[in-house]
């Protein structure tokens, strides 16, 4: 079965990148058709990042450290600043 990964933004569904087939040995032939995988990436594009409905309000978590002053996030926002 061919394969083609297709990443995507997680929230609005818009294509980041789209990989080459991996091709099976019935590639090309009448009626073989090519299965796509999806890989979520990121948040959201550049054209939907200001859009209300990908950047609501925070949740918030009540009595964690630090979610008055980390967008309700908590602890995790100090982690996940660092990871790319």
């Amino acid at each position: 079965m061919c394969m083609r990964v297709v990443e995507r933004y997680a929230v609005c569904k818009c294509v980041y990148y789209t990989h080459g087939i991996d091709q099976c040995s019935a590639y090309g032939r009448r009626g073989h058709a090519v299965q796509d995988k999806t890989v979520l990436v990121g948040h959201t594009c550049p054209n939907h990042s200001n859009a209300n409905w990908a950047t609501g309000p925070s949740p918030d978590f009540g009595g964690f450290p630090g979610s008055g002053n980390a967008g309700g996030l908590g602890e995790f926002s100090r982690y996940h600043a660092h990871r790319r």
